[in-house]
């Protein structure tokens, strides 16, 4: 393994961070100059006693490259400097996975996937499927469908995560090349899911071509028929064939 591929990380570590500024306020410091910022923790002793380092996790392992390229990190006039840290096991296994190449990484950044799926974290869970998907349909196309991820027990209390369904990868690009959406006054994080059946068929199919993506997006396919989503049930087909 090169020694590059040793230094790949998509975690800093920000140390020297007055305790008495929160997570929120380091994250939003850090998403006025910083793409792909998936979360941001303080680190605390074993009683519970803050520490001044801060833990922040980055989508892909290219933007904590950026951050730490900068060295250190400007919050209410204090210059904190900035660590790597051992990356996620998700990048480890990406690493491990391409052990032995001819040297050319080919671990594929948030950005880099192919996917008609997103999910996003830390959204409030008190904002609801629907006012969700009105609110993010004001700003990004190709919503399809939009759904609140709960813990698998007998709570089945509801996570921050939320997971979008596009109508194709051409609708994620842009969002997670970076890094986040905008959730009313959040900035959301967001990262890459496995695609829907449909689109992992699709690039099965073209797997072994000659390089150029043959993968048609909903607006390129050749049809005579569509699938309209979320329609309320009380409208009659009759009304909905009226111009």
């Amino acid at each position: 393994m090169s020694g590059k591929q040793l230094n790949t990380t998509d975690r800093v570590l920000i140390c020297g961070v007055d305790t008495d500024i929160s997570d929120y306020d380091i994250k939003n410091e850090l998403l006025k100059t910083y793409q792909g910022v998936k979360r941001v923790q303080r680190w605390y002793y074993k009683d519970e006693t803050p520490k001044d380092l801060v833990q922040v996790n980055f989508t892909s392992p290219k933007h904590a490259e950026k951050f730490l390229e900068d060295g250190c990190f400007n919050i209410n006039n204090l210059r904190c400097l900035l660590t790597p840290l051992e990356p996620t096991m998700r990048l480890k296994n990406a690493i491990e996975s391409n052990n032995g190449s001819n040297g050319q990484s080919k671990i594929l950044t948030e950005e880099q996937q192919v996917t008609d799926k997103i999910l996003v974290h830390d959204v409030p869970t008190n904002i609801a499927d629907d006012d969700l998907r009105q609110e993010l349909s004001k700003v990004y196309r190709g919503i399809k469908h939009v759904k609140r991820w709960y813990f698998q027990d007998e709570s089945q209390t509801p996570t921050e995560r939320v997971q979008i369904d596009f109508v194709s990868p051409a609708n994620t690009k842009n969002i997670l090349e970076n890094g986040f959406i905008n959730v009313g006054q959040f900035s959301c994080p967001v990262t890459s899911l496995k695609p829907s059946m449909r689109l992992r068929k699709k690039l099965e199919s073209d797997n072994g071509s000659d390089g150029q993506s043959e993968i048609l997006t909903e607006e390129q396919q050749v049809t005579d028929k569509i699938l309209v989503h979320n329609v309320p049930t009380n409208i009659a087909d009759d009304d909905l064939r009226k111009p």
